[in-house]
């Protein structure tokens, strides 16, 4: 058996490391000293710990990490690499994006620091009472478009029609971007109330008709968070206030393969005239 010492100078790993690795049951020792804690390693487990090495390479967590060396599944390896590659393949677009902003915001000196917000046009306007499919999840944003992209293969499936973009209602009051408590809705022609492959999944109801403020934010959903600031000087500055929580429309996204820079998502603010004082 080897020492926790000499252990990590053959899987050149710290000693540290080798104890939380013990903690999170990931590689525990074969032997501990009851007298003096010392920890024991077999020459087995150095395997073990050179593929634990590699797979954090790979950035793998140490849950993922955990379950790939318990599981006797000979698909799940394979599965989860294919999902690694993806989610690497997207940190490395947006890495190759934020270069290209730096490398633009150097070339035209750009106020880094300050920033530029740019004005939004506000409109006020009433929305008409509609008939929308609404699914309300505690989710990873990351995921949002996977639930809407299923929806559009149910209803065209079903001969349903969605007649506008689809929309998101955020009820956490704060950013929690893994754990999203929202609401996805569509508006739609038709649904039969028996329809039960697809509203076993969504809510069949009407949104009521409402006075909306709303704007355009033109760009990265990073920055949107100026039009709701906008809408809220503008509520606050014209006797109105919020009835119900605001909603966000992606009226062209992801799914147009384009650069962000030409996303477009229409911000909405249910709200009332205030009651004077």
């Amino acid at each position: 058996m080897y020492t926790i010492s000499r252990f990590s100078q053959l899987c050149k790993m710290s000693a540290r490391m080798l104890r939380h690795y013990d903690k999170e049951d990931l590689l525990k020792p074969v032997h501990v000293d009851t007298t003096n804690g010392y920890r024991y390693y077999e020459k087995d487990q150095l395997e073990t710990a050179l593929r634990i090495k590699k797979l954090k390479e790979y950035k793998f967590s140490l849950p993922e990490i955990k379950s790939i060396l318990q599981t006797s599944d000979k698909t799940f390896f394979p599965e989860l690499m294919v999902a690694k590659v993806n989610e690497l393949s997207d940190e490395m677009n947006r890495y190759r994006q934020i270069i290209s902003e730096m490398q633009e915001m150097m070339e035209t000196n750009t106020d880094i620091i300050r920033g530029e917000r740019r004005p939004y046009d506000i409109w006020l306007g009433m929305r008409n009472e509609i008939i929308v499919l609404s699914q309300r999840l505690q989710a990873n944003i990351k995921d949002m478009d996977k639930y809407v992209d299923a929806l559009y293969e149910k209803a065209e499936k079903e001969h349903i029609q969605l007649l506008s973009a689809p929309s998101a209602i955020f009820f956490d009051e704060e950013f929690i971007p893994d754990h999203s408590d929202v609401e996805l809705i569509i508006p739609v022609a038709h649904v039969k109330d028996n329809d039960g492959s697809l509203l076993k999944d969504w809510t069949l109801k009407k949104w009521p008709e409402a006075y909306v403020a709303t704007t355009l934010h033109i760009g990265s959903y990073d920055n949107i968070g100026y039009a709701h600031i906008a809408l809220e000087e503008w509520t606050e500055g014209n006797g109105y206030h919020l009835v119900s929580p605001p909603y966000e429309t992606y009226l062209k996204g992801p799914e147009c393969d384009c650069p962000v820079e030409e996303y477009v998502t229409q911000v909405f603010f249910p709200v009332a005239k205030a009651a004077k004082k």
